[in-house]
């Protein structure tokens, strides 16, 4: 067969649709204003069933559709890899005659056999009478009817080539397939009308009168064979940028160590059929609250950016990678996917790019991908951010969340350019010394003051040139201070890498309740710097007297946590397996 011309054109709801339209039950307000073939039957839309049997049968296929009901045929499509030049806008339609002409008018395609069928029939491999009906009418024109409880319905029609020419002249008297059978002249054309009184089983969802009830309790189970998948539980980590931070961003060097205190989860799970759905977060992404005073100030205190972003993004950076990479992907199988997280919000410790992660790990392991090396994998995910969704962010979280434990990270301009990554070391967790972090515990990100560093930096100017190189030589001497056990060394770097930030960004970038934090630590005969963008401090003990340690961080504890800052002892995460 040719051409397959589903029309989807109608303007007058169903039956079903209007049922739907007036039950606002939480299941039936997810299908509010869906048409009929886009309705869930045994686990995905009643046009998919048809479509994975047509793509076998025909050649082309173009959807009909209204300017009420594009945009969701158009989603429809792009979510079930169907060409969106192939669902046609009529506008308003006036017809089905005036649909298949639209369709022949604009896609030119006169030649060939073109069957025409409604978009709401459900074909499946037990129909076994489509295929004889299409074989046997190739050298005839043939229009098919079963003899619905309200009217005929079509199944099929039939054209042969250029018995098309003669329709045009008809569209402004022919408004529904009632009145086919009633026009004499185009009766002429159709040499063989055929009543199929038992229609197919499939056909039954075709009836316009199908109710609400019955849908519910014939058409909505779930498909296909029960997922042979487990599961899949993946959970990245937050991380604390110990030296060198802020050059990652500026092809400098940084230390960075993963926690095990908070993290990201992803929950992926697996399912029967093709399709993917994102579940938000009630937390995280609330949809729901008590009052619009509620509402004002979840927004005032945590803006609009949602979770859901983040995963949408991280789909389709990995499947674009896929496909440009020449990956095959098993897509016959599909997945629901949600998050959960608790690292704290705004205070610079990694948790969007921990949900991005813990995702991107999730998809490698539920496609089996074992081919992007960890390398190309955080900078993959740093692009997700960067390039997807616009956000600000350097390598150095991407890198140790893809990695784990504690990585030394160099970021030389040129390898960069070349390699799309830096060249990454893996520490000796163990070389450690003992640390805590302290946060902001009602951070606000609107009071942050805008900074010019990095125009400063694309501008070429020297003292900000300058003053990343500087902060990638504390990098190095912290490796070698580590490596030496001279955590003494190591506590003077952190101090001097928090005033050469300090210095660059100047205290109205930096902050009053940062600053403030790092005047407790150092109260309390201890360091502190920033492990990322600010509203937290990682730090440790720096005296002299090892039997002073205990009550030293004890009332450094005390003192944060009367100022209203949290306090704790910070755990660090192994690398992965």
């Amino acid at each position: 067969m040719d051409t397959l011309i589903i029309l989807a054109s109608a303007s007058r709801p169903t039956c079903l649709e209007s049922q739907i339209k007036n039950t606002y039950s939480t299941q039936c307000l997810q299908w509010h204003g869906l048409p009929k073939p886009l309705l869930p039957v045994s686990g995905k839309p009643a046009l998919t069933w048809w479509l994975d049997e047509a793509k076998a049968l025909f050649k082309n296929i173009y959807i009909v559709t209204n300017a009420h009901n594009y945009k969701n045929y158009e989603r429809w499509a792009t979510g079930h890899d169907f060409p969106k030049a192939n669902i046609l806008n009529c506008g308003f339609s006036t017809g089905p005659i005036s649909d298949i002409t639209f369709v022949h008018r604009v896609k030119d395609c006169r030649d060939g056999v073109s069957t025409i069928m409604m978009a709401d029939f459900l074909y499946n491999d037990n129909d076994t009478w489509l295929p004889s009906l299409l074989k046997t009418s190739q050298e005839k024109t043939a229009l098919y009817f079963y003899n619905g409880e309200q009217e005929k319905r079509m199944i099929s029609l039939v054209l042969q080539p250029n018995a098309l020419g003669a329709l045009p002249s008809y569209v402004s008297n022919l408004d529904g397939w009632s009145v086919i059978d009633q026009e004499k002249e185009l009766a002429m054309m159709i040499s063989d009308h055929i009543i199929v009184d038992d229609k197919p089983a499939a056909a039954r969802f075709m009836e316009e009168q199908l109710s609400f009830d019955e849908y519910l309790a014939d058409w909505l189970d779930d498909a296909g064979t029960p997922c042979a998948m487990d599961p899949i539980h993946v959970k990245a980590y937050a991380r604390v940028g110990l030296m060198g931070n802020p050059s990652d961003g500026f092809y400098g060097k940084t230390m960075s160590l993963l926690i095990s205190n908070f993290w990201a989860e992803v929950a992926l799970l697996p399912q029967p059929t093709t399709e993917i759905t994102i579940m938000s977060n009630p937390v995280a992404d609330p949809r729901r609250f008590s009052t619009i005073a509620s509402l004002a100030a979840m927004c005032q205190e945590d803006g609009y950016d949602n979770g859901d972003r983040l995963l949408l993004a991280c789909c389709k950076v990995f499947y674009t990678h896929c496909r440009d990479k020449g990956i095959e992907l098993n897509t016959r199988q599909g997945f629901r996917v949600m998050f959960d997280t608790n690292i704290p919000r705004q205070v610079g410790l990694a948790g969007s790019s921990a949900i991005i992660t813990a995702f991107w790990k999730a998809l490698i392991q539920f496609y089996n991908v074992t081919t992007i090396p960890l390398e190309e994998q955080a900078s993959l995910v740093l692009s997700v951010e960067q390039n997807e969704l616009g956000i600000a962010a350097g390598l150095q979280d991407r890198v140790i969340q893809t990695y784990g434990g504690l990585v030394y990270m160099d970021f030389e301009k040129s390898y960069m350019e070349k390699h799309k990554h830096g060249k990454y070391e893996q520490l000796d967790l163990s070389l450690v010394p003992p640390l805590f972090l302290a946060y902001v515990a009602h951070p606000e990100d609107s009071g942050k003051v805008h900074s010019t560093v990095k125009q400063r930096f694309l501008a070429n100017d020297p003292e900000i040139i300058d003053a990343m190189k500087t902060f990638a030589s504390f990098t190095d001497k912290a490796r070698k201070a580590l490596y030496d056990h001279d955590h003494h060394e190591f506590a003077q770097l952190m101090t001097a890498n928090f005033e050469q930030r300090r210095k660059t960004y100047g205290d109205d970038v930096v902050g009053a309740v940062n600053l403030r934090m790092v005047e407790i630590a150092r109260q309390h005969r201890c360091v502190a710097k920033f492990p990322g963008s600010g509203g937290a401090v990682v730090g440790m003990w720096n005296g002299d007297n090892e039997s002073t340690r205990i009550m030293d961080m004890l009332n450094l504890r005390h003192a944060l946590e009367k100022e209203g800052y949290v306090f704790v002892n910070i755990i660090p995460k192994d690398s992965e397996p």
